[in-house]
């Protein structure tokens, strides 16, 4: 299911791991391996210091998907809204809040304020909110530990088995071979994250990609050679789609013709399967008869949900996510996400009014 990027023979037959991933509340007493917290940072940074917080349902799927599936010890969002406007969102009746309210009143949500900078070290002025999102994630991630994800990351599964893999470290390639900085795990104080903060301060120029994607890429290949440090997901495992507009078309385009698949709200109480379900599982997907267009994501942890809109060239059979499009599971984004916004219908949470 996943690839580990890592040089022959760079674990050693002790298991022991490098002394750089060895912060004493991380490690399992058994294995004395890391292990990666169980908290999830978002980063939410206003165009304007004086700005209204304004969510969607999409980022609703997201965040309380990551709720219901890893049942995280905490759940931040790192923003720069002042207090004042927070504690609106939080108690506002009108329908623009609708998903910002009930985002930021989720019960294990916990609001950080985090100032971004407008300037790298270099001298370098840091362009747009993207570019600051990505100085703030490495920073928060290396001062808190636990997974990071972008509002378009959409758990399907629990990340266990990835925190508790023995790695200080988790990433994953995207579609060009490159690690994904939209989704990725780390310990608290990790030499990746530390590393990646500082040279982000160093390599900015002002490009889309430089200090991040490729940054991160860098970095991540070269500490994978210390063992125990950095473990390298397949791009099947966080990003299966891309940002091209073919994969985009794929993943949101609706299938008018399809009926909606028998399926049920997600239960996170569900045993874990084992290897003795194995032949089962097998059994069952030789069986299964889907249609041509639909997308076996078993074997994914979550999918980046890249940019759909498109104003000069829109998808085919999309328009935007709404409660409609995900129950009506005609696409092979609705299908992926439904159980867990069924959840959220069945708990109550999602008003279906």
């Amino acid at each position: 299911m996943t690839i580990l990027t890592l040089p022959s023979g760079c674990i050693k037959s002790d298991g022991r791991p490098s002394r750089a991933t060895q912060p004493d509340p991380e490690l399992s007493i058994d294995q004395r391996r890391p292990t990666i917290p169980n908290i999830v940072h978002y980063v939410h940074l206003l165009p304007e210091p004086e700005g209204r917080i304004h969510l969607e349902l999409k980022h609703f799927i997201s965040i309380y998907s990551a709720s219901l599936y890893f049942n995280p010890d905490a759940i931040y969002i790192h923003t720069d809204a002042p207090d004042d406007e927070v504690e609106r969102v939080k108690s506002s009746d009108e329908s623009s809040d609708k998903w910002s309210r009930l985002i930021f009143t989720l019960p294990n949500v916990v609001v950080n304020h985090e100032t971004a900078p407008d300037y790298a070290d270099n001298g370098e002025k840091i362009l747009n909110l993207e570019n600051k999102s990505d100085f703030v994630r490495a920073k928060i991630v290396s001062e808190f530990g636990g997974i990071y994800m972008d509002w378009d990351v959409h758990p399907l599964r629990d990340f266990k088995p990835l925190r508790e893999a023995g790695f200080a470290n988790v990433v994953g390639l995207q579609k060009d071979d490159l690690v994904n900085s939209g989704c990725f795990m780390a310990i608290k104080g990790s030499e990746l994250m530390r590393l990646w903060y500082e040279y982000e301060h160093i390599v900015y120029d002002g490009g889309w990609i430089t200090h991040a994607v490729i940054l991160l890429t860098d970095l991540s290949r070269t500490l994978a050679q210390i063992p125990n440090e950095v473990l390298i997901l397949d791009r099947y495992a966080l990003a299966p789609s891309s940002w091209e507009r073919d994969d985009a078309q794929v993943l949101f385009g609706s299938h008018y013709d399809a009926q909606a698949p028998p399926s049920a709200a997600a239960d996170p109480r569900r045993p874990l399967l084992t290897t003795a379900d194995a032949k089962t599982l097998w059994e069952a997907r030789r069986a299964t008869s889907r249609e041509e267009w639909a997308i076996d994501y078993s074997n994914t942890y979550a999918i980046h949900a890249f940019k759909n809109i498109d104003v000069e060239n829109p998808l085919q059979d999309f328009d935007k996510i709404t409660l409609h499009y995900v129950l009506s599971r005609r696409s092979n984004f609705a299908r992926a996400v439904y159980p867990a916004v069924q959840h959220a219908i069945e708990a109550g949470i999602i008003p279906l009014e």
